[in-house]
């Protein structure tokens, strides 16, 4: 039994003291798997390292009645200076074990050939991760701390490693931490919150998960995520990375993955388009919604999915046969039916994607949720960025008026300076917000300047502006 009393953890810093853990009690018995949940920060690596004995608590109690590992993959108890098998040997005669036994496993499990024979100081910090957790497992501990071992190696060391722990080791007391939270669910029987310093306990994965997300915001952030980039093309490039390292987005496309597993495909395209409502442009996910929307047999909503990962950089050969078969299905033919990919060069000649229409609509008629059919007919109709937006200030149902007290005005705004800037500085942000018509004021202040067939529909919409643009444009004459 391990029982954790009343546990309390703060380190100094400059503006007093931060509290990471605040009247912590649990109990793990043996043969018990906690699996802990929290966002980054929250403490949850501090606590295990509590736990392990590596840290000693601010004040409370921790009293271990079973031997409790290190935290697997921590290389910090190596000496640095010997090498790999000479740490071997030494935590080896700590534990009096048998050394050449265990130089065997650990050799042939953590597979570092000749490395073992050099100095740890050299070792990437992977190289350190995988060799700790292979002594880890030389040692028949009663409990084992997990943190993050998804982070370690590749798919086939992580299944050697599950194997360890799960099949051989699975009577053994567990504290597992992951970010992963379908490792969690899958290998543990108890489950807990780490929120604001404190630790609420569960029984049920579905309650704890639902209550993290509630926490995290994973349900109520809707609206995009602000950007502070001046292209599409770094707005792109950074919704990859961004999205998978924002605990809300995780846990949305994670309750999709499980959705996708249970073939519940409403629930699961919910919770994609909930995640891709953070991120528009995470390009990967609009695959993953189109193929949910297909199985519903939803062929518009599919075909608009994968058009859009394609135009954001998904590879055509992955998504073109599916995208083929949704429009034969919607007996579509045509030369509109093949996808558009990305080109090199500006935002203007790139072909639209579905949070671009929507941006594009928001910004000239005021609705930033046309409907399918409008998106799907502007998919496969107009090539570029500039022929989309053309056609809208041209349309019927181009409108000036912007709400802009709506908590989307900002993050909406941010998008279009960036798809309009790309690259450029050219927007005086305090003349757009005063601004009652936010078309006209990107106009006069020549956004659209490189995008010719807008530029000119502009023209056609605001002439009085246009007369005004030309003059401010028209060099200087020198008597």
């Amino acid at each position: 039994m391990i029982s954790v009393r009343n546990l309390h953890k703060s380190y100094p810093t400059r503006f007093g003291n931060k509290v990471v853990l605040d009247g912590i009690d649990f109990d793990l018995a043996p043969g018990e798997r906690l699996g802990i949940l929290g966002r980054n920060g929250a403490g949850k690596s501090t606590l295990i390292r509590l736990v392990s004995g590596a840290e000693k608590p601010t004040s409370g109690s921790i009293v271990r009645d079973m031997s409790v590992s290190w935290p697997l993959a921590f290389g910090g108890a190596f000496q640095p200076q010997l090498t790999g098998i000479d740490n071997i040997r030494f935590i080896t005669s700590i534990y009096n074990q048998d050394f050449e036994r265990n130089l065997a496993f650990v050799e042939e499990f953590a597979e570092l050939g000749p490395y073992l024979r050099e100095p740890v100081r050299s070792y990437s910090s992977g190289m350190r991760a995988r060799l700790a957790f292979a002594i880890s497992m030389i040692i028949e501990f009663d409990c084992f701390l997990i943190d993050e071992i998804g982070a370690v190696g590749d798919a086939r060391f992580h299944d050697r490693c599950n194997r360890e722990l799960f099949d051989v080791r699975g009577d053994r007391a567990m504290i597992i931490i992951s970010h992963d939270a379908g490792y969690v669910r899958e290998h543990c029987n108890r489950w807990a919150i780490l929120h604001d310093a404190k630790l609420s306990l569960f029984e049920e994965f579905e309650e704890a998960y639902e209550t993290y997300k509630e926490l995290i915001g994973a349900e109520t952030h809707s609206q995009p995520v602000p950007v502070d980039f001046t292209s599409r093309a770094l707005m792109i490039a950074s919704s990859q990375h961004a999205a998978l390292t924002d605990e809300r987005f995780r846990a949305l496309v994670q309750q999709g993955d499980w959705a996708r597993d249970e073939r519940d495909w409403p629930r699961a395209a919910d919770q994609y388009g909930k995640a891709l409502a953070l991120y528009p442009y995470q390009r990967s996910y609009w695959s993953q919604l189109g193929h949910m929307e297909k199985e519903q047999g939803n062929f518009g909503e599919a075909e608009i999915a994968y058009r859009t990962a394609v135009a954001l950089g998904e590879p055509l050969s992955d998504v073109d046969e599916h995208a083929q078969f949704v429009m034969v299905r919607q007996d579509f033919q045509g030369g509109e039916g093949t996808l558009r990919v990305p080109q090199l060069g500006p935002a203007v000649i790139q072909p639209p994607a579905r949070p671009d229409i929507e941006l594009l609509s928001w910004l000239f008629t005021g609705d930033h949720k046309p409907e399918a059919e409008v998106v799907r007919s502007s998919m496969r109709e107009d090539g570029t960025l500039d022929e989309v937006a053309a056609n809208l200030v041209s349309g019927i149902s181009f409108s000036a008026v912007h709400n802009k007290r709506d908590a989307q005005f900002e993050p909406l705004l941010e998008r279009a300076i960036c798809l309009l800037g790309d690259g450029r500085s050219i927007l005086d942000r305090s003349s757009l917000e005063d601004g009652d018509d936010l078309p006209a004021d990107l106009f006069r202040l020549g956004a659209f300047e490189r995008w010719p067939l807008t530029n000119e529909a502009m023209s056609r919409r605001y002439p009085e502006l246009a007369h005004s643009n030309d003059k401010m444009m028209a060099p200087s004459r020198s008597n």
